[in-house]
């Protein structure tokens, strides 16, 4: 017995810090043998500048059927030329939820995916990024397996600064909130 009369065991219980039930999205890939390291997790937002009143957050963006054109405009080649891509769309207090699991390729300047030109739900956020972007860039994107049962059902804890919104998807920091979906 120690000096404040309980037993070694008891005393080292107390000094543990307790551990955190939810697991890193590393892990829980990996569970899922998907261990490529290259996978790249993207935390999507409408920006500021596409809104508009048909499209005045993502849960538009969503309902309009126009997330698939809108995660591939991007702003200068951010998801690389050829890219297994995790989508998730950004929701309150620093969670994301699991959209999609995508090959990203990276399109030749200017060519603009046809889909995406003749989309008119979406026509606003294609004129919209446009106008704003630097350096408009478009993907082409392909649907990827191992992950179906997830999607729409896995929430992750993203960590700060939120504005990071490409991370590596084994980055130690991505915690998921329920590994399993609710």
């Amino acid at each position: 017995m120690s000096r404040a009369g309980t037993d070694d065991a008891t005393a080292c219980a107390l000094e543990t810090p307790p551990v955190d039930p939810r697991v890193t999205l590393g892990a829980l890939l990996r569970r899922r043998g998907l261990s490529d390291p290259a996978i790249l997790a993207l935390r999507l937002t409408l920006n500021r500048a596409d809104r508009a009143t048909d499209f005045a957050s993502l849960d538009d963006v969503v309902r309009a059927g126009a997330l698939g054109a809108y995660e591939r405009m991007q702003d200068g080649a951010r998801l690389g030329r050829d890219s297994r891509v995790l989508t998730f769309l950004a929701e309150p207090g620093g969670r994301a939820r699991l959209a999609g699991f995508r090959r990203f390729t990276l399109r030749r300047r200017g060519l603009v995916p046809g889909d995406i030109v003749y989309d008119y739900e979406a026509a606003h956020l294609l004129h919209s990024f446009l106008a704003r972007a630097r350096c408009p860039v478009f993907y082409d994107a392909i649907d990827e397996g191992g992950l179906d049962d997830l999607i729409g059902r896995l929430v992750l804890d993203w960590p700060r600064p939120h504005l990071r919104a490409i991370r590596p998807a084994h980055d130690p920091a991505i915690l998921t909130i329920d590994p399993e979906g609710p």
